[in-house]
C-alpha cells in the first residue's frame, strides 16, 4: 500500500514539473513584451531634455505631448491599450512631419502652445525611452537604394 502512496506522489510531481517546465520554457523564449508607462515616459523624457527647454517646458507640457503622441500611433493603429495581437501587422506609410502636425493641432485644441522644435525635442528624446524599454530594437542593415 505504502508502495502505491510514493509511486502515486512521484508520479504526480513529475507530471506537475514537466508541465512547469514546458510552460516556463515557451515563455522563455518568447519576446519580453515592451509596455509604455506614460508616468515613466514622462519622467525619463523630462530628465533628458536640453537645459533650455527643461527650463521652458513644465512635467504637464512633456505629460500632454506625450499623450498625444500616443493617441496618434493609436489612432494610426500602431499601438494598442489592449494587446500586441490587436495591432495590425500592414505596412503603415505615415509621411515625416503628419506626426508633428497631427500633435501640434491636439495640443492646439487643448490650448497648449508650443513651439515645433520644442515638441521634436521631446519626441526625440521619447525615442530613446521606447529603446531602453525595448520598444525599438537595433537597426538592421538591408539593401542599399535601388537608384
Amino acid at each position: 500500500m505504502i508502495v502505491w502512496i510514493i509511486l502515486a506522489a512521484i508520479g504526480v510531481f513529475v507530471i506537475a514539473a514537466a508541465t512547469v517546465g514546458g510552460v516556463t520554457g515557451s515563455l522563455a523564449v518568447r519576446p519580453r513584451r515592451s509596455v509604455y508607462d506614460l508616468d515613466e515616459a514622462v519622467e525619463f523624457v523630462a530628465e533628458r531634455l536640453s537645459p533650455e527647454l527643461t527650463a521652458e517646458l513644465s512635467f504637464e507640457d512633456v505629460r500632454a505631448v506625450l499623450s498625444a503622441h500616443c493617441d496618434y500611433l493609436a489612432d494610426k493603429g500602431v499601438a494598442s491599450a489592449a494587446t500586441a495581437d490587436d495591432i495590425g501587422t500592414g505596412l503603415l506609410l505615415v509621411p515625416d512631419d503628419e506626426p508633428l502636425a497631427w500633435i501640434l493641432g491636439r495640443l492646439d485644441s487643448q490650448g497648449i502652445e508650443l513651439e515645433d522644435e520644442q515638441v521634436v525635442e521631446v519626441l526625440d528624446v521619447e525615442t530613446r525611452y521606447y529603446r531602453a524599454i525595448g520598444a525599438i530594437g537595433p537597426e538592421v542593415s538591408g539593401p542599399g537604394d535601388p537608384e
